[in-house]
C-alpha cells in the first residue's frame, strides 16, 4: 500500500520520498523465508504495518546516524508474535532472559513485544542483542533507551500506513530533526490513548516521559 501524505507533513513527506526507495530495496534483500513467514503468520493489515515500520525505521536510522540494517531487521520483526495467542506468548517468555511484569503479562497488546523478542531469536535466528532489545521495548519504552530502541518505538507510531490520530502530523514533523522530542510526543500520545480507553499506563512509559521532559 502506498504511503498517504497530507500538506501538514511536507518535511516528513520529502524525507520519506527520498529514503523509502532505498528502504524498499533493503527489505527486498532480507531473507525471503523470513518475509514469507511474516506474511503467512500476520494479517494483511499487520503485514502492511510491519513493512511500514521497517521503512520508517530505516528512514529514522539514516536521519539520526544509526545502522539502517539493524533498524530494518528490528522493524520487520517487531510484531512477529502479534498473531500468537496468550498461552503461546506466555510459554515463550517464561524462562527467557526478559523480565516481564504482571501488567505486561495481562495485556496482549503489550505481551507481544517481549514474546516477539524471544520468537525473533528462536524462530527468525536473530542474534543481534540491539535488535532484540528494540523489539522487546517497542511498546512501552523504558529509561535509557538506545537510539535503535527509540527509532523502532517511534516508527511503530508514525509509519505511513498508521491510521491518522490527533497529533500524528506534529510527531512526524518532529521526527525529521529531533528524535528525542518526537519520542516524547509519541509517548505522551500513547498515554492519552490508553487513558481514553480506560486502560492502565505502564510505569515505563511514564518514566520515559519524565526523562525526556
Amino acid at each position: 500500500m502506498p504511503a498517504v501524505f497530507n500538506n501538514n507533513q511536507s518535511e516528513w513527506r520529502t524525507d520519506c520520498e527520498a529514503v523509502y526507495p532505498k528502504a524498499l530495496r533493503m527489505i527486498d534483500d532480507c531473507p525471503t523465508d523470513d518475509l514469507a513467514n511474516l506474511q503467512r503468520t500476520l494479517s494483511v493489515h499487520r503485514y502492511e504495518h510491519t513493512l511500514g515500520v521497517a521503512k520508517e525505521s530505516i528512514r529514522l536510522a539514516i536521519r539520526f546516524g544509526c545502522a539502517p540494517e539493524k533498524a530494518c531487521r528490528a522493524g520487520l520483526l517487531h510484531d512477529c508474535a502479534k498473531s500468537m495467542d496468550r498461552i503461546d506468548m506466555l510459554k515463550l517468555i517464561d524462562g527467557s532472559e526478559w523480565d516481564v511484569g504482571e501488567l505486561e503479562r495481562s495485556i496482549d497488546s503489550l505481551l507481544h513485544a517481549p514474546a516477539g523478542a524471544v520468537l525473533a531469536r528462536l524462530f527468525y535466528r536473530e542474534t543481534d542483542e540491539e535488535v532484540l532489545s528494540a523489539i522487546r521495548w517497542h511498546t512501552i519504552g523504558k529509561l535509557g533507551m538506545s537510539k535503535l530502541e527509540k527509532i523502532v518505538y517511534l516508527a511503530d507510531l508514525i509509519e505511513p500506513n498508521r491510521k491518522p490520530f490527533d497529533g500524528i502530523d506534529a510527531i512526524r514533523q518532529l521526527s525529521v530533526n529531533d528524535l528525542d522530542h518526537a519520542v516524547l510526543a509519541a509517548a505522551e500520545s500513547s498515554v492519552r490513548y490508553v487513558n481514553m480507553q480506560g486502560g492502565t499506563v505502564h510505569p515505563n512509559t511514564l518514566d520515559l516521559i519524565k526523562a525526556l521532559n
